[in-house]
């Protein structure tokens, strides 16, 4: 549901039930202090996330093993919640790490430098088992078989995620290591080709975006769609995710590529419905 006030709030820091469906994706043993994340998903039912395909292949960091599941904090230990400052002792109930049973890579994903790479950047992951929601743990919808994507051009969409830690020179801002919102903006291909900066194709499957570049949040971070009932927000759905960055680096802002969920919804139910094992 959407709780109308959280959207004109004004607020970076999200609220600890709001975007509850963003996940961390883990790489190592979950319960080892130096497991890595490099990407986000999100979670679309009880036991089934959505992330990046490139997040899923075998890198440095090898195959994912886990998910983080209801992180309203980064650096905060498992076992504990994690209360917001000035908030007059607010607090949430600890995170969860479940183990990812199965990946299901689309198969027509190619690996980077292919220049189509970003096309059919999608995977589906498959958890151990159900997790059990709460306020602070929730999936989002997928969209609406019937959605009108050429309204998603040149629009400002909600997004959220977790920032990539600060490079050398850039100033480390207190909030940075709390789940975040922004207000991006979907930008026309023609405008996207002009600020490119690694050879790539994008498609009907994609969107580009534009961003502030302190906005920099790991791959696979949610832009979201409102759906509207007698004229009241109703609840959000998941428009796309991010894969990459494609502008060049001394761009004032910086431009990313964006995966489309509506072209992959069938290829999503299906590989639900079937438990998985790579449809």
């Amino acid at each position: 549901m959407v709780r109308e006030s959280d959207l004109y709030n004004g607020k970076k820091v999200t609220e600890a039930d709001e975007y509850t469906w963003i996940g961390r994706v883990g790489h190592g043993e979950s319960r080892d202090s130096r497991a890595e994340f490099k990407c986000l998903s999100v979670l679309v039912s009880q036991r089934y996330a959505i992330l990046p395909a490139h997040c899923a292949m075998d890198g440095d960091s090898g195959v994912p093993t886990f998910m983080e599941l209801g992180t309203w904090r980064v650096y905060n230990p498992v076992h504990l919640g994690v209360c917001r400052p000035n908030r007059g002792g607010f607090c949430v109930p600890p995170k969860h790490q479940v183990d990812i049973e199965e990946l299901v890579v689309h198969p027509r994903h190619r690996r980077h430098p292919s220049p189509g790479f970003l096309q059919y950047d999608i995977a589906l992951a498959k958890l151990v088992r159900s997790v059990e929601l709460t306020d602070y743990l929730q999936p989002i919808c997928l969209p609406p078989a019937d959605g009108d994507e050429a309204n998603q051009v040149g629009q400002r969409l909600e997004m959220a995620g977790f920032k990539i830690p600060a490079s050398a020179g850039w100033r480390v801002r207190e909030d940075d290591d709390w789940r975040q919102k922004v207000t991006v903006h979907t930008a026309s291909f023609q405008y996207c080709t002009s600020k490119k900066m690694i050879p790539v194709q994008l498609s009907e499957n994609n969107l580009c975006a534009v961003r502030d570049k302190h906005d920099n949040f790991y791959p696979g971070s949610p832009l979201m769609g409102i759906e509207v009932v007698d004229g009241k927000p109703k609840n959000f759905y998941l428009i796309g995710i991010s894969s990459g960055i494609i502008s060049l680096p001394d761009a004032d802002r910086d431009t990313f590529a964006v995966l489309r969920i509506a072209p992959f919804r069938k290829w999503i139910l299906k590989n639900m419905h079937s438990n998985l094992t790579a449809e």
